[in-house]
């Protein structure tokens, strides 16, 4: 092609978005992707995973919307598709130098000691990991939890962190037991919500309790006492299911700042609730040198010592800012009632009255008065929240609501106060109005999902 005065007007050959990397043993490959971004990983030969999941070869994984690594023990080569925000390779000379090799060495003990609770047919390691916000808590988490998985083990993964959800959406603790592989693409990095529809991964069933809240320290006395619900569930299923006991129980918590007097005491009561035996502390020397102290001269209520294990910070963990958390939430949020690229759902749209509809709110906070519910009048300060749909009755009281278990969530698409109809999105059809409804002071809306 030409243009008078111009000349010829060179065609720009097609620029490919698709590239190789080659890791040798022990390193890793560390991405960002923005939100609304994706790329398309598979792995062409080696060995990879992702927080503990394998990723076999040749599979096609997405991801969007995330800041995470793959890491190879024996040597890779990966094909990326796609444009990231950043990303890099972390070499290292050899694997102990990986900082990664302490968290397999550690499953390794684990490991020993779930052999022997299942030989005497006692309960398993109760390991609960802590550190400062952005230490890798919850990596480890998944990577432990994974490894479990990968040799047979039934283990219960437990998280006490309301700033995230574990197969469950934020503001929530929760509890569930890993039999089988998680997904890796999932935005919460865990795998498939109980929704409507089918996946290709099976799906988890967790223990829910609603809290509402994003930090424990806003409403300590409740945080203590869904934690303790959410203890005695997990006690219940450890005794009832052998498999289960054996394999034992690892929980998240939140994040805790070095010299946090609150923190450490909330860490103290999730160890005594959870009759906790190994405390994992990651990132801290303060934090471990505390709880070192602390623990040292106390046991579990099976007799145990309490054993602090201090981890290096990986550094290939990278800050979230709020904008990326707020991004993840809603992520999760889309994905409970829309499903995901490779599993549509079709949640339902109901238009109910006012009257049809027993709603709660969270009390405002005063330190002088315990928590509890206030009910609410539908208006159009609703909209867009998610509520919790309460395992109880429209007849229980205000505290036998907020303390129960949840059922599932539903979304406020509209409300129209001169009508007094308001609109609502679920993800399966049902009737509303039996249950009690949620409405938790965080996180706040930010999305329209119907436009």
């Amino acid at each position: 092609m030409s243009i008078p005065g111009l000349g010829q007007i060179p065609v720009q050959a097609a620029v490919s978005s698709t590239r190789t990397i080659s890791l040798r043993p022990a390193w890793e490959w560390r991405f960002q992707v923005p939100a609304g971004g994706s790329i398309t990983v598979k792995v062409l030969s080696g060995t990879a995973e992702k927080d503990g999941v394998e990723l076999p070869l040749r599979n096609a994984y997405t991801f969007s919307g995330i800041k995470s690594k793959i890491l190879t023990w024996h040597g890779c080569e990966l094909e990326v598709e796609g444009r990231c925000d950043r990303d890099s390779v972390a070499e290292y000379p050899n694997p102990v130098a990986n900082p990664a090799t302490s968290h397999i060495n550690l499953h390794a003990r684990l490991s020993d000691m779930r052999v022997d609770a299942t030989r005497q047919r006692r309960e398993g390691p109760r390991v609960l990991v802590v550190g400062p916000p952005n230490s890798g808590k919850t990596t480890l988490v998944k990577t432990l939890t994974s490894y479990a998985t990968r040799q047979g083990y039934q283990v219960i993964t437990v998280n006490a962190d309301p700033r995230e959800g574990m197969l469950s959406l934020a503001g929530t603790l929760s509890a569930s037991v890993f039999a089988t592989v998680m997904d890796p693409e999932a935005v919460d990095g865990w795998g498939s919500t109980p929704t409507s529809g089918p996946s290709t991964v099976p799906v988890k069933l967790p223990m829910v309790f609603h809290y509402g809240r994003e930090s424990p320290e806003e409403d300590e006395d409740f945080y203590r006492e869904l934690v303790a619900r959410l203890a005695g569930a997990v006690s219940g299923r450890l005794s009832e299911d052998e498999e289960v006991r054996g394999s034992g129980v690892i929980v998240d918590s939140m994040g805790i700042s070095e010299g946090g007097q609150v923190g450490m005491d909330l860490v103290a009561h999730i160890v005594d609730e959870f009759s906790i035996n190994i405390v994992v502390v990651i990132g801290s020397p303060k934090i471990h040198a505390d709880l070192t102290t602390r623990f040292a001269s106390e046991k579990t209520s099976l007799g145990e010592q309490i054993q602090v294990v201090a981890l290096d910070k990986s550094d290939g963990v990278v800050e979230r800012d709020e904008a990326f958390l707020q991004h993840s939430r809603e992520a999760v949020i889309k994905e409970y009632f829309f499903g995901d690229a490779k599993r549509t759902l079709s949640p339902q749209i109901q238009q109910v009255d006012f009257d049809a509809l027993t709603i709660y709110k969270l009390a405002d906070y005063s330190p002088d008065e315990k928590q509890s519910l206030v009910t609410e009048e539908p208006s159009s300060l609703m909209q867009h929240w998610t509520f919790a749909v309460m395992n109880a009755s429209v007849r229980d009281s205000p505290d036998v609501v907020r303390a129960a278990s949840v059922l599932g969530f539903v979304y406020v698409a509209d409300v129209d106060e001169d009508r007094r109809k308001i609109k609502i999105l679920a993800p399966v059809s049902g009737r509303l109005g039996d249950r009690p409804l949620v409405w938790g002071r965080w996180p706040e809306p930010y999305i329209n999902l119907l436009g």
